[in-house]
């Protein structure tokens, strides 16, 4: 089976690290986690949900 190819993109496995000590370094870091958090996020439930429909059509599971 093929998946589409934006779906089978792994997400990052290095996170940005602090750049600093003060309270706007952390939130810059967590501002960028959560946008990665939310692009791996979006990409995995939908490469799951694309192999539980592929498994309905072909087994016929609900």
């Amino acid at each position: 089976m093929r998946f589409q190819e934006n779906l089978l993109t792994k997400c990052t496995a290095q996170l940005p690290r602090l750049s600093g000590t003060r309270g706007k370094d952390a939130a810059d870091v967590l501002t960028l986690y959560l946008e990665l958090y939310g692009q791996c996020a979006a990409r995995h439930n939908q490469l799951v949900n694309e192999i539980y429909l592929r498994e309905r059509l072909i087994y016929g599971k609900n």
